[in-house]
């Protein structure tokens, strides 16, 4: 990232209508770090609803031209890509934070400059311990480049397959070190989203889901993995793999996607180790950042939690 020697020149917009397509433009052309943007974007619109990834979309001039676009989301992250790394850009991004009234427990984007603002949340005491911090390793996945997949055992999750996967999707947070921040009926409602659009897979074995995997973010003609998951006794078994043959191939079958983004984390050797098996190239490094602070507002309106995670 580049640091600009002319602070004065920056200066911050809450995207409209007017500048909805140059933000995304300029999302676009970042797309393998932006898609957490992106999705949202796609999901829920620019502006902050009811829903707890959706939020206000900001942006970022440095004279004319858009430098960076970030979201401050319900639920307390911050999303943010930007071409320059510079304290007083931090700052005005953090102010801005602010006057949304709205906690900031999290931080997503770019690795180098995420652990830079992270920093800054830290010394202005926004953030007063780390709950989670994670250096991912960014993968690139060309869906037309895999060979076509039929598993017999794989399918789309359903509605009535909601009992067998929240288990498992509370395991998956636990064991991955991740935040569990979502209300019961807020992770209902994702899970149904997922399964009404298709980004939801399963291994089955004699009616069990032992596997699982989904696209936490979707734009356009882009995808992004997560929340990969296998049930601990049916490890080492493939299943995993061949959810993910799975998804691969219906991502560019179904969805007609022409790039999936899968991240992991720098040290999980075994995650990483399956998604390499499938000709991934890597990209970068992204910050998964959480902490707690004393802020009494409740972001998704259950009633005040202070320290809750993100």
């Amino acid at each position: 990232m580049n640091k600009t020697n002319e602070p004065s020149r920056i200066s911050i917009e809450t995207v409209n209508d007017s500048s909805l397509e140059e933000s995304r433009a300029f999302l676009r052309k970042h797309e393998d770090f932006s898609l957490f943007l992106l999705g949202n974007l796609e999901a829920h619109g620019h502006k902050l609803t009811a829903a707890p990834n959706s939020g206000n979309f900001k942006l970022i001039r440095h004279g004319e031209k858009i430098t960076a676009v970030f979201c401050l989301t319900r639920r307390g992250n911050l999303v943010v890509q930007s071409e320059i790394s510079d304290i007083l850009l931090m700052e005005k991004i953090l102010i801005a934070c602010q006057e949304e009234q709205l906690s900031i427990l999290g931080l997503l984007g770019q690795w180098d400059f995420c652990q830079r603002l992270w920093n800054l949340f830290k010394q202005k005491a926004i953030i007063l311990n780390d709950t989670f911090i994670s250096k991912e390793i960014l993968y690139a996945v060309d869906p037309l480049k895999q060979i076509r997949s039929d598993e017999p055992n794989v399918r789309f999750l359903l509605p009535s397959d909601y009992p067998q996967w929240q288990p498992l999707r509370i395991e998956y947070l636990k064991e991955e070190g991740l935040p569990n921040d979502l209300l019961k009926h807020h992770n209902h409602d994702l899970f149904l989203e997922k399964v009404k659009n298709k980004i939801s897979w399963g291994y089955f074995l004699q009616g069990q889901l032992v596997a699982m995997a989904d696209l936490n973010a979707k734009a356009m003609d882009l995808g992004q993995v997560g929340g990969v998951y296998t049930i601990p006794t049916h490890r080492k078994k493939g299943f995993a793999q061949s959810v993910m043959r799975k998804l691969v191939s219906d991502a560019r079958n179904v969805h007609q996607i022409r790039k999936l983004i899968i991240f992991t984390g720098e040290t999980n050797h075994p995650a990483r180790r399956l998604y390499e098996s499938l000709g991934v190239h890597p990209l970068g490094h992204y910050a998964l950042m959480f902490g707690n602070n004393n802020s009494p507002e409740d972001r998704l309106g259950g009633g005040p939690k202070k320290g809750e995670n993100r």
